[in-house]
């Protein structure tokens, strides 16, 4: 008997233990949701991690910028988005002129969405003037930061913060169109990694700060019913579809007999997606295209090198609480390199396979769209003639998710 009772009596210490480390845990996932929801942090949750990434890595090309850049980087006269920058704002617009419901009155919105453009246009004026950055194709030093991808995020965001709220889908359609502008300006020889993702900050903070404004103005007035949806649910399946912008690093140098092929910080778009069988594991893949300035015998090749990869396998997932997820992923799939010009030889036009694994972090802003951080590496054949070496390169991207 006296063994019965030593037992129960152990028993009975460790539920107890359970329960109290079970409510503390409870206790610290209330707080973190209720600081995810904080003002600060819902100004800063997209916009910064994209500033901070451009700052990073503004000096990586800094041996392309000293030098003659205009020499061998080619010019493009007609640029398509210098009109694509404005199509989320055209959206939100006729959406708007249209009668469609959305989070704010006209009032409201007219204020929110003038600050934000205030801030926008003169904090990447002031930049582009103070930095004096010379742009890839040499034109002029106003490279810094992308005014086209700054104007085209502060209107996405626009657009998500009124519209968001009736579909995610809407709010994709409009990071999806912004991240293509700020990958046209890449691929146009118009600006460096570091430009687009700075302007890209800017753009989102800017906009963030002009509805915090109105808000501090107009309190509950002028604010529709549509913005309070259902508390977030920490145990669903987080099936996702998302368009990502990422800068690629490439980790892989090529000895030719002019000299070394020294690719450079690369901008990529694409697509990804991933269904879950339960809030842990799923299946998924993705589908992107990066553009890559190349320096071969101390100066930029006349085209970047263009390449497309695809990648399926397993996704994983786990909850933290309930805004936020962190995952992984084990993928493999298929290269393929484009050909690029070099002073006197030709590198790429190939295809070879490859894998890549990464982690990501997941902040979801309402039930169904959120925003996602990835960092993967990547690695795959060799896109240099008569080198059996692996190309490897790290991924590091953002992007704006529909969940399902």
């Amino acid at each position: 008997m006296k063994i019965i009772m030593e037992i129960l009596a152990a028993c009975l210490v460790v539920c107890n233990f359970n329960a109290a480390s079970a409510a503390e845990y409870a206790d610290t996932l209330s707080r973190f949701d209720r600081a995810a929801t904080a003002p600060a942090f819902r100004i800063a949750y997209a916009g910064l991690p994209m500033a901070v990434g451009g700052l990073a890595i503004y000096g990586a090309n800094r041996d392309f910028k000293n030098g003659d850049v205009g020499r061998f980087a080619r010019h493009y006269d007609s640029q398509y988005e210098d009109y694509l920058q404005y199509a989320p704002g055209v959206a939100l617009l006729a959406m708007k002129i249209g009668g469609v419901d959305g989070r704010s009155s006209w009032p409201r919105m007219i204020v929110s969405d003038a600050f934000s453009a205030v801030v926008t246009i003169g904090a990447s004026e002031v930049l582009k003037r103070s930095v004096g950055e010379m742009r890839p194709d040499g034109e002029d030093d106003r490279a810094f930061p992308s005014g086209h991808t700054a104007i085209s995020f502060m209107l996405a965001t626009m657009l998500h913060k009124e519209y968001g709220c009736r579909s995610p889908w809407i709010s994709l359609g409009g990071y999806a169109v912004a991240t293509a502008t700020a990958a046209s300006r890449m691929v146009h020889n118009r600006h460096w990694m570091s430009d687009i993702l700075v302007g890209a900050g800017i753009g989102v903070l800017a906009t963030e700060l002009g509805y915090y404004f109105a808000d501090l103005i107009f309190k509950e007035r002028g604010l529709s019913d549509l913005i309070y949806a259902d508390p977030l649910d920490r145990w669903r399946n987080p099936s996702f579809f998302s368009t990502d912008m990422a800068m690629t690093l490439p980790l892989t140098k090529y000895r030719l007999p002019g000299g070394v092929v020294k690719p450079a910080i690369g901008a990529a778009v694409g697509v990804q997606g991933a269904y879950f069988f339960n809030p842990y594991v799923g299946v998924g893949g993705s589908a992107v295209m990066s553009v890559t300035p190349i320096e071969y015998r101390g100066s930029l090749s006349h085209e970047p090198m263009n390449s497309l990869r695809t990648m399926a396998g397993a996704y994983f997932s786990y909850p933290v609480f309930s805004q936020l997820r962190i995952g992984a992923k084990a993928t493999a799939g298929y290269l393929y390199y484009g050909g690029c010009r070099l002073a006197d030889a030709r590198i790429g036009g190939k295809s070879t396979g490859g894998m890549e694994v990464g982690v990501s972090a997941s902040l979801l802003t309402a039930e169904a769209f959120g925003f996602r951080l990835f960092c993967d590496y990547g690695i795959g054949g060799s896109y240099v003639p008569g080198h059996d070496r692996a190309s490897q390169y790290v991924s590091v991207s953002g992007s704006a998710a529909v969940y399902f």
